[in-house]
């Protein structure tokens, strides 16, 4: 059993080195309640952040747009079903005897800490799930190629192993979706198999509401395979059952169904959305994931016989690609506020990289080969830049505001990625650490002065979905 595992082992274990290799966490306002959610299970039994609150209300401007006050108690204004996931992962901190006892402002860092611990748990896992599934699509070679361009190549690296946003978790979700789907269509009698799928569609809507985009997406794939009555109550019985539970909690905590976000947000330009999300040198998903494109391939002539194979799984994967980007195009902040590369598609990344072995006879041709290793190289240093360099150069708010003058984001001159670069690493954590090791923690506190070490991202929430 050892020896069959021993290669998803060995992936998840080196993509938490890698995912650790910059030391710091590349956090946000919009994740600082998700950090604290965890450690209010752990302390207080309570998903309620009533310890944090007035100390952070005196220290941390943005509290008050991240945290709602609901029923006399203090609540994440956004979702806080991944937070809840990643809880079990903290309960070692309730053996630590004084923890209960540290001040709030010491905790509040810790959190900020302890979240990209977890991220990168969850993010690496969803890595090692999907290449079990891709496994299960083509040659072992290509399965490995696919699951380490999902794994470096996208916003996995960059966003969801670098704090607790709803990404990773919703990345997670999904790779369970469609492992659960893949596996009952290979064998129909699996149960377990649409359970499985069920109960992923299920935490990926209560982790990010978005994902309700999954549902429609698994219809498809469902009708198109020609499920049974029971079959489909195998698969939506527990969607239904997440929804509900998200419902009630917005309603009673929120004080509407959807949560923290509305369908008002849907007002932007849908063509100018798409032209954004895809081009745009400031978040387009093909200057920062250019081999994205390659999940064309599996709607090509090439790829006829494995798109006949697997027709109910791609289909799955391309009303969720096609609905999600248009859900984000239409969105009126469609760059997503503060961030590196297209962070509201990070949840495509699961589905395209499917397409892209579902097309892979397409890709494995000589030349086609060769744009794709090129591609692919090229990914992962973008992805590598916003791990190591962001937000160096601070380009989301000089000269000005990225979410106060959007024109920014089309400007070719001045980029996220050139202005990144230019500015060099973010060499300040290993300065920190170097200093623990030579002098102790007195002398790495006072380093961490003289740097102007900040735990807080003090930009502004997002206010995306």
């Amino acid at each position: 059993m050892l020896h069959h595992l021993r290669p998803y082992l060995l992936l998840f274990g080196a993509l938490i080195v890698i995912y650790h290799a910059n030391l710091r966490p590349v956090d946000s306002s919009d994740t600082l309640p998700g950090s604290l959610v965890p450690l209010a299970i752990v302390l207080d039994h309570t998903v309620t952040l009533d310890r944090f609150v007035p100390w952070l209300r005196q220290r941390v401007p943005y509290t008050r747009a991240v945290i709602v006050t609901s029923h006399g108690h203090y609540y994440s204004q956004y979702p806080i079903g991944g937070a809840v996931f990643a809880s079990p992962l903290y309960l070692p901190l309730a053996f630590v005897g004084n923890l209960r006892a540290w001040d709030p402002g010491s905790l509040v860092m810790f959190a900020r800490i302890a979240e990209k611990f977890a991220a990168t748990f969850i993010a690496a896992l969803s890595a090692t799930l999907l290449l079990f599934l891709l496994k299960r699509l083509v040659t072992n070679f290509w399965a490995w190629c696919f699951t380490l361009i999902y794994a470096l190549g996208t916003e996995t690296w960059s966003i969801s192993s670098q704090a607790l946003w709803q990404h990773g978790p919703g990345e997670l979700a999904i790779v369970g979706a469609l492992l659960g789907l893949a596996y009952w269509l290979k064998h129909r009698t699996s149960a377990a198999a649409l359970w499985m799928c069920g109960a992923s569609a299920a935490c990926g809507l209560i982790f990010r509401q978005t994902n309700i985009l999954l549902l429609p997406a698994l219809l498809v794939a469902l009708l198109l395979s020609k499920a049974t009555v029971a079959e489909h109550l195998r698969l939506w019985s527990l969607p239904l059952l997440g929804g509900l539970m998200i419902a009630s909690y917005n309603l009673y905590v929120l004080r509407h169904i959807s949560g923290g976000h509305t369908v008002n947000g849907l007002n932007g330009s849908l063509l100018g959305g798409f032209a954004g999300i895809l081009f745009s040198p400031g978040r387009g998903l093909f200057i920062y994931t250019p081999v994205a494109i390659f999940a064309v391939c599996a709607l090509l002539p090439r790829a006829a016989a494995a798109r006949a194979k697997h027709a109910p799984l791609l289909a799955a994967c391309v009303v969720f690609v096609v609905l999600d980007s248009i859900v984000v195009a239409k969105w009126g902040v469609w760059w997503g506020g503060y961030c590196w590369g297209p962070r509201l598609l990070t949840e495509l990344a699961p589905p395209l990289t499917v397409l892209m072995a579902i097309g892979v006879s397409a890709i494995d041709r000589p030349w086609p080969r060769r744009a794709f290793a090129v591609l692919a190289l090229y990914s992962i240093s973008i992805q590598a830049i916003g791990a190591f360099f962001y937000p160096k150069g601070h380009w989301d708010t000089q000269p000005k505001n990225v979410n106060e003058a959007s024109a920014r984001l089309w400007d070719w001159r001045d980029n996220p990625i050139a202005r990144t670069v230019g500015a060099g690493p973010a060499w300040e954590s290993y300065a920190v650490i170097g200093t623990v090791i030579a002098s102790g923690l007195p002398a790495a506190q006072r380093r961490m002065r003289e740097l102007n070490a900040n735990p807080y991202d003090e930009s502004p929430p997002e206010g995306v979905p």
